[in-house]
C-alpha cells in the first residue's frame, strides 16, 4: 500500500512537472511571437497594418516577460532559454532602443564645438502657472536652442511668453497652426544663432506641424526640424473613462473602453505614418545635415520613429542607459519626445529634467559640431 502510495505521488509530480513545463513553454513561445510582432511595427506602415502598432507600444512589457522567461529555463536549466535568448540576440537593436546600453559612449568621443539643445512640449498658451519658476528652468538650463511644442498665447493677452523668450533668445522661428477664437497654438523655435532661412513642412493635420530652421553655427549651416506629430486626440470624456476601469471594471465596460481607445490610436498611427514620409523627405532634400527633434507621440519600437531616425544617430540610445520616458499622464511612462541628429555630428549628453511644468518632461542634449583631433 505505502509502494502504491509513493508511485502515485510520483506519477502525479511528473505530470505537474510536465504540465507546468509545456504551458510555460506555450506562453513563452505566445510571448515571444509578441515581442516579434513588436519588431514588425517599426517596418510595417499602419496604413498597411495597424495591429502591429500597438504592439510596438508595449513592446518595453513584451520585452521584460521575454527576460524573465530566459531566468525562468535558465533556473530550471533548460536549454528552451535560447527561445527568448536568440529572439532578443537577433532583434538587439530594436531591444537596445527601449533598455539602451550606449555602446557608442563606451568610446570616447569629443567634440571642439558643442551646441546644446533643450525640446520640450509645454502644453501651455502664454506659459505655465508658475511663470517666473519655468523662465528660471529655462535659464538654468541655458540651452543654446530651445524648442517648444504646443507654444501658444491668449488673443487678449500681450503674449508674456514669447516675449520673455525674445529677450532671451535674438532668433526665432514660430509658427501658429491651432487658430481658436480666444487663442492660438503652434510651435516655436528660439536661438542664440541666425536662422538662415525658415519653412513650414507642410502636411495634413488640423493642429499639428513641423518646421525648419537653418540655423548658422559658425561657418556651418544646419537645418533644424522641429515637429508636433500627430497626437490621439484621446477626449476627457474619453480618458475619464479609462480612469473610471478602476473603480468599476467589468467585461463589457472594457470592451467598450479599449475599443473607442483602438480606433482613437489607428486614426492617429495612420496620420503620423503620413506625416512621418513627409519630414523624412525634408531630412532627405535638405542641403545641410539636419537634426531633428520634438514630440513624436510615438515611441522608439514605432513606424515613425524609424522611419525618421533612418540612419541618423538617436542622442539618447548613444549617450545614455535604462529606459526613458518623457510622458507620464494618466500612469504611463512613455518615451514619444525624441532627438536625432546628423551622423557625422557627435553625440555627447542627454538628460530627461523631472520637472512638473507639462505633462511631457523636457530633453536637453549636447552634440558637436566637428570631431576634436
Amino acid at each position: 500500500m505505502n509502494i502504491d502510495r509513493k508511485h502515485i505521488g510520483q506519477t502525479i509530480r511528473k505530470v505537474l512537472s510536465f504540465a507546468i513545463k509545456h504551458i510555460l513553454l506555450l506562453a513563452n513561445l505566445f510571448f515571444a511571437q509578441l515581442y516579434v510582432f513588436g519588431v514588425f511595427s517599426t517596418f510595417v506602415s499602419p496604413n498597411r497594418i495597424v495591429i502591429f502598432s500597438y504592439f510596438g507600444l508595449i513592446f518595453p512589457i513584451l520585452a521584460i516577460i521575454n527576460v524573465v522567461f530566459i531566468a525562468i529555463w535558465t533556473f530550471r536549466r533548460s536549454w528552451l532559454a535560447l527561445i527568448s535568448l536568440v529572439t532578443i540576440v537577433f532583434t538587439y537593436a530594436h531591444f537596445n532602443r527601449v533598455f539602451t546600453v550606449p555602446v557608442y559612449r563606451l568610446v570616447h568621443h569629443s567634440a571642439e564645438q558643442s551646441l546644446k539643445l533643450m525640446s520640450y512640449n509645454i502644453l501651455s498658451v502664454d506659459g505655465p502657472k508658475d511663470f517666473e519658476g519655468f523662465l528660471n528652468f529655462i535659464d538654468s538650463v541655458d540651452a543654446d536652442v530651445v524648442c517648444f511644442q504646443e507654444f501658444g498665447y491668449y488673443k487678449k493677452g500681450n503674449r508674456p511668453l514669447e516675449r520673455a523668450m525674445k529677450e532671451r533668445y535674438p532668433h526665432s522661428h514660430i509658427w501658429y497652426k491651432t487658430d481658436k477664437k480666444t487663442y492660438c497654438t503652434g510651435v516655436a523655435t528660439f536661438s542664440r544663432y541666425p536662422i538662415a532661412n525658415k519653412r513650414l513642412i507642410d502636411y495634413e493635420s488640423y493642429s499639428n506641424l513641423s518646421i525648419a530652421s537653418d540655423l548658422v553655427v559658425g561657418g556651418d549651416t544646419i537645418r533644424l526640424i522641429n515637429n508636433h506629430l500627430e497626437s490621439n486626440k484621446f477626449t476627457k470624456a474619453v480618458l475619464d473613462e479609462y480612469n473610471s476601469l478602476n473603480d468599476t471594471i467589468s467585461q463589457d465596460r472594457l470592451v467598450e473602453v479599449s475599443t473607442k481607445m483602438y480606433h482613437k490610436l489607428a486614426k492617429a498611427y495612420s496620420i503620423r505614418a503620413i506625416q512621418a514620409v513627409e519630414v523624412r523627405q525634408e531630412i532627405d532634400r535638405s542641403p545641410y545635415r539636419t537634426v531633428v527633434c520634438g514630440d513624436f507621440n510615438d515611441v522608439p519600437e514605432s513606424y515613425v520613429y524609424r522611419k525618421i531616425k533612418g540612419d541618423m544617430r538617436d542622442v539618447f540610445t548613444d549617450t545614455s542607459w535604462g529606459y526613458r520616458y518623457t510622458y507620464t499622464k494618466n500612469r504611463m511612462l512613455v518615451g514619444i519626445d525624441h532627438v536625432f541628429i546628423h551622423k557625422t555630428l557627435i553625440p555627447l549628453s542627454h538628460t530627461i529634467p523631472h520637472v512638473s511644468y507639462s505633462d511631457h518632461y523636457p530633453v536637453i542634449v549636447t552634440f558637436g559640431n566637428k570631431s576634436a583631433k
